[in-house]
């Protein structure tokens, strides 16, 4: 049997094993002779194809077992979900003869989702899932996808388990918990080896939810190895440790022999679980995309208060993966456990924390599997393997504290994870013995003061004796800021009661964790507050106010917001209580101000003062504009003054005044004069009373007036407001220095885009000179605060392309109040050189196969009995209707020629068949166990090239420009061969010339 190892969709390696038909073992073996003929070969053959297929033979060899199962279906798998009430198994039922109506089966009802999967042939599937939406009691039909484990087996001899688990603490929280077997961790995954000499008596329950049965034989190893890191028993002498200890798993097998996952039966196995008492669900598995019935599996689980945890996936990517990225999953992505990333871990911010997935030592079938050899132990990396890390964490965590939710236990272990900032992996990797001090208490506090009906007022202090880490306070069930910290058994902090109102409050505390997560049973006492309320000191009761008046009142404590009118006008955070208001902005005639009590912050709910009542007779100038609002006087010629314009509702004397932000003059007082009624304005230059010019900030600008009345005047005033900015803008980590594009129209780099971080909006302007130092092109755009980019097509002023050679470049940014800044001088390369496209074959030998098999006894693949002194002979007797879509395989590997991009792939063999038959090609794309497969085409009788078909080479040409195709014959007929001589691939492709 070969091995051929590669990465998984979830960059998992996945074993390809060749099955060796029964008669050619013998003859390899000495037992007869071989045959001498392709027709011999054949009905040697037909006596083994006539015998039943011994369990997990069928359609089980590995990767050419995959190759079959995803090419030889032909069918569509859909997830109907149906209306609730009280027709639902009804509507189910009709569901799944309407798909036996279109030549398609039931697959699995799924009733606690309303659901059924249904398998129908891929030619109705369109037509059937348009004529189920239409239905009445259908609500929604999906395709169910094809999931695959996150996994990357390594060579065995890699150091055992304490290193790793030492990395997460497991060894000191062993000394605290070390996990009790009522505690159930479902392993979803390819089965378990239940009678494993580390797992036997650890596994409780069983399902196959693939065939319905309790037989979760592990066919492929996965499922046993992730068991084992969980839950592998520890202290009996043997073996290793696995890292929840104590803990019992639940078996749940939802992979077929081959290997493959379909949502919908991962779904049922998820559904059983939660409805058999799982704790914790582990899916070591996913793939890149959202699967509905998976989706509706999972929040299932989570409703039934299961924890779920998933493999984040081992593409190196940010790309999220499914199940892992649903809402409420534990994503788990993989470190080294020395400070770096695993660098096949996926991560991102949909990822939630990480575990050691280098070289995890597990158990592994004895009888050996698809991904392991006999043995029962070994070595491998991926996501897959720190996905139960976690899980037997959160197994721990509920053995420690039985009555926590899994919310408790998912934010124990997020607020106890660290390291690792920056990576996408979350809150960090996760930390055992810190997530024992994180995990809710479920203790209760006793609360001594104050006492429950208890009057109060100011500041009041709440103390709560308590036996927790710390304690949080709260009023009316909002928390005075953080848990506070207890000492000697007591926690107490100040309630700071401004601003509330009087009369009944509810005082609570709750005992907290070290990370500060509470149990939510609360100790309460309720109190009654009675705070004073401020008093207005000025002004006096109706006492006229003009122009400017300030309002002053006395208050207790806290702060004081002053409200005229019934509007808020301003509020003061400190006594003495004041509040200084150009009263010209109000109407002449009565008006009332109150003060209010608030907190600093200004919460304003407090007890609020008798109302007075003052006359307001002022003159009403008003300013209309300032222009610029920002500027900055630097004698540039650019916004190096500001103007304000105002309006005087009639002649009156003009004072205009500049003040900072405290409040002091810094310009002024300027007379204007005695100006007639209309709109006048004044410049402010920036400079100061002294000369000095004024410094960036915000200043306040005004203006105000007076009239003569009889026995006495009138004074108005107003205020507005303009910011002084002296800074440039600042560009920093300016990037594309030396770099060079190709301005030829055809895709390919045609455009220059120098990056550059700004600190403030700005006017950026990017030259571009020739070697000689002539302006070429100058582009400029407005762009905002952050990392931003700009563009050059390569053309000049006219719209021309410039010619080949090195050209300078640089930027200036210019802010809103004029300042500018220019970068210096950097370089960028124009080259004339485009895309041209190309084609090459590369041709092989059909015996130069790197690898080759049957997915089934009944199929063989033979360099021997080829009539082609290098050929390969595939002959495949399968009866499909017994056997299921069998192949007989040979993959090639070609190596592309190096190319800025890839256009097609064409696949050809030269060859005959005895009989017509069919022929097909499929290309293995890299980092997965997918195919894109060419169409199936009929073989002739005569030699001769035949064109397989073309693909695109999306994922198909690799990092070192490897091609893998796999040429295959099914079993299409009742006798289909292909004796191939040469293979060839033709790639269209692009270089620059």
């Amino acid at each position: 049997m070969g091995l051929l190892r590669r990465r998984s969709v979830m960059s998992a390696v996945v074993a390809l094993g060749l099955v060796v038909p029964p008669a050619a073992a013998a003859f390899a073996a000495g037992d007869g002779n071989p045959p001498t003929t392709k027709r011999e070969q054949l009905s040697q053959l037909h006596p083994d194809a006539a015998k039943a297929p011994s369990p997990g033979t069928k359609g089980s060899a590995g990767r050419v077992g995959a190759l079959a199962v995803q090419r030889g279906s032909g069918k569509v798998v859909l997830s109907v979900k149906v209306r609730k009430g009280a027709q639902v198994a009804s509507s189910l039922a009709d569901v799944a003869r309407s798909a036996k109506a279109h030549g398609g089966a039931q697959r699995r009802v799924l009733r606690q989702l309303d659901t059924v999967s249904v398998e129908v042939p891929a030619t109705a599937a369109t037509g059937f899932a348009a004529a189920l939406r239409g239905r009445a009691d259908v609500t929604r039909v999906d395709v169910v996808g094809r999931k695959t484990f996150s996994f990357l087996p390594n060579d065995p001899d890699y150091p055992a388990t304490a290193s790793y688990l030492g990395a997460v603490g497991a060894p000191a929280a062993w000394d605290v918990q070390r996990g009790d077997a009522a505690v159930h961790i479902a392993v979803v995954d390819s089965g378990v080896d239940v009678a494993h000499p580390d797992l036997a008596g650890r596994v409780t329950d069983t399902y196959n939810a693939v065939d319905g049965s309790t037989d979760v034989t592990d066919d492929v190893g996965h499922g046993t190895f992730v068991a084992g890191v969980a839950a592998a028993t520890a202290d009996n002498g043997i073996g290793i440790a696995g890292a929840s200890v104590g803990a019992s798993v639940m078996a749940v097998k939802v992979a077929d022999p081959a290997g493959q996952v379909f949502a919908d039966k991962e779904a049922a196995g998820i559904i059983w679980a939660a409805d058999h008492g799982a704790d914790v669900i582990n899916l070591s598995l996913g793939s890149a995309a959202a699967d509905q019935v998976e989706s509706d599996a999972v929040a299932y689980a989570v409703g039934k208060g299961v924890l779920v945890v998933a493999a984040a996936g081992n593409d190196g990517s940010t790309n999220p993966s499914y199940p892992a990225a649903y809402p409420k999953v534990v994503a788990v992505g993989a470190t080294d456990a020395a400070g770096n990333r695993a660098p096949f871990s996926q991560h991102g911010t949909w990822v939630t924390v990480a575990a050691p997935g280098t070289s995890i030592r597990s158990t592994s079938p004895t009888a050996g599997s698809t991904f392991f050899p006999a043995g029962g132990y070994a070595t491998g990396d991926g996501t897959s393997f720190s996905t139960p890390l976690v899980a037997a964490e959160a197994a721990l965590l509920w053995s420690q504290r039985r009555s926590v939710s899994a919310d408790d236990v998912r934010a124990a272990i997020v607020g106890s994870a660290h390291g690792y900032a920056g990576l996408g992996l979350g809150a960090g990797q996760v930390d055992y013995r810190a997530a024992f001090d994180t995990l809710r208490p479920d203790t209760v506090p006793t609360l001594t003061a104050p006492a429950d009906g208890a009057s109060v007022s100011g500041p009041v202090s709440l103390t709560a004796a308590s036996g927790a880490a710390k304690v949080r306070f709260s009023v009316d069930g909002s928390p005075l800021g953080a848990p506070v910290a207890t000492s000697g058994g007591s926690a107490t902090t100040v309630w700071s009661t401004w601003g509330l109102p009087n009369g009944a409050h509810t005082i609570s505390a709750a005992d907290c964790s070290t990370k500060g997560l509470c149990n939510p049973a609360l100790t309460q006492a309720s109190v009654t507050l009675a705070n004073a309320a401020p008093v207005i000191t000025s002004p006096k009761p109706s006492q006229t106010l003009s122009g400017s008046a300030t309002f002053t009142a006395t208050a207790a404590g806290g702060a004081v917001a002053f409200v005229i009118d019934g509007v808020r006008r301003g509020l003061d955070t400190s006594a003495p209580f004041a509040l200084t208001y150009p009263v010209s902005a109000l109407s002449d005639g009565t008006h009332s101000v109150q003060a209010v009590s608030c907190s600093t912050t200004g919460a304003c709910s407090g007890p609020t003062s008798a109302a007075v009542s003052f006359s307001n007779q002022s003159l009403h100038p008003r300013f209309t504009a300032v222009s610029p609002g920002v500027f900055s006087p630097n004698s540039d010629g650019r916004s190096d003054s500001t103007k304000v314009t105002y309006s005087l509702p009639d002649t009156e004397t003009v004072t205009f005044v500049v003040r900072n932000a405290a409040g002091a003059v810094v310009r002024g007082p300027l007379a204007l004069g005695t100006l007639t009624a209309g709109s006048h304005s004044v410049v402010w230059n920036g400079l100061l009373n002294g000369g000095a010019r004024a410094t960036s900030g915000t200043y306040r600008l005004e203006l105000a007036t007076t009239r003569p009345i009889t026995g006495g005047s009138l004074r108005g005033s107003a205020i507005t407001y303009a910011r002084v900015d002296m800074a440039p803008p600042t560009m920093s980590s300016v990037t594309g220095s030396g770099s060079g594009f190709y301005p030829y129209p055809d895709t390919y780099r045609d455009t220059f885009s120098p990056a550059l971080t700004l600190n403030e909006p700005a006017v950026v302007t990017l030259t571009v000179r020739s070697s000689a130092g002539a302006v070429v092109r100058s582009i400029a755009a407005t762009r905002a605060v952050g990392r931003t980019t700009m563009t050059w097509n390569g053309r000049n002023t006219a719209g021309a392309l410039v010619g080949a050679g090195t050209y300078s470049w640089s930027l200036t940014a210019q802010d809103g109040a004029g300042n500018r800044r220019t970068s210096a001088k950097y370089s960028v390369t124009v080259s004339s050189k485009r895309l041209v496209t190309k084609t090459a074959t590369v041709t092989k030998n059909g015996n130069t196969l790197s690898s080759g098999g049957g997915s089934a006894y009944c199929a063989d693949v033979d360099t021997g009995l080829s009539d082609f002194a290098s050929g390969v002979w595939l002959s495949n007797i399968c009866d499909r209707g017994f056997d299921g879509f069998q192949i007989a395989a040979a993959t090639y590997r070609f190596t592309a020629p190096a190319a800025i991009s890839y256009s097609s792939l064409k696949i050809e063999g030269y060859g005959f068949s005895l009989a017509t038959s069919r022929l097909g090609a499929g290309f293995t794309r890299w980092g997965t166990v997918d195919y894109t497969f060419t169409p199936e085409v009929l073989t002739g009788t005569s030699p001769g090239w035949r064109t397989i078909g073309s693909v695109s080479p999306a994922a198909l040409v690799n990092e070192t420009r490897l091609v893998e195709a796999t040429v295959y014959v099914p079993n299409a007929y009742a006798q289909n061969d292909y004796d191939m001589g040469q293979v060839r691939l033709t790639v269209t492709y692009k270089v620059l010339a």
